[in-house]
């Protein structure tokens, strides 16, 4: 099961904020630029309040985040203003991106022609990038290609799914929504898991 959260990153945030630790504080701290610091502080207060106040957020090797609650797995993004968190109970991969982004000189560059050729709405490629965004996360490995080491293999538009190969090691099934304010957001999941 995963759990979904969205949300509008505050400008800033009150000293009184009783979800908001000190080790978040310094880990924020390291960041320059104050956009960056208020995006790292909304996903950790989502954590926070979504598991309990004291879990301890740590990075993985390849510098995910990861909590030490049992069997229960996140996964974050941040763009256009927002947060997207996703809390699981098995390994999970998240993106959002604004639906306003022009995507048309990169594309080439993350998608193959059979990807491109899975759809003609003209979201499908900001669809196609969150969705390798989220299945990145969800790999777990540095080094990825995206064009050549996730492939897209297909795109159902009733249910806006798409399946997609990760290297040669696995399958998994992204679903992608939309919000009221033009964000695109993915959510991956291994099929085998």
């Amino acid at each position: 099961m995963v759990k979904l959260f969205i949300e509008p990153i505050p400008p800033v945030y009150a000293c009184c904020d009783a979800l908001i630790t000190a080790a978040d504080v310094a880990s924020a701290s390291r960041f320059q630029n104050e956009r960056r610091r208020g995006e790292h502080l909304a996903w950790r207060r989502i954590v926070r309040r979504e598991l309990r106040g004291d879990v301890i957020i740590d990075y993985n090797a390849v510098g995910a985040p990861i909590v030490d609650s049992p069997h229960t797995h996140i996964s974050v993004a941040h763009g256009g203003g927002y947060v997207a968190v996703a809390i699981a109970d098995r390994s999970v991969g998240i993106d959002i991106e604004s639906s306003e982004r022009n995507f048309e000189r990169a594309k080439a560059r993350y998608m193959s022609d059979d990807e491109l050729a899975l759809s003609s709405d003209a979201l499908w490629p900001a669809m196609a990038w969150t969705a390798k965004e989220a299945l990145y996360k969800l790999y777990g490995h540095r080094g990825i290609d995206l064009r050549d080491d996730i492939r897209l293999t297909t795109f159902d538009r009733d249910s806006h799914s798409i399946t997609a190969l990760l290297g040669n090691e696995a399958t998994a099934l992204v679903d992608i929504s939309t919000t009221e304010d033009n964000m695109v957001v993915a959510v991956a999941q291994f099929t085998d898991n």
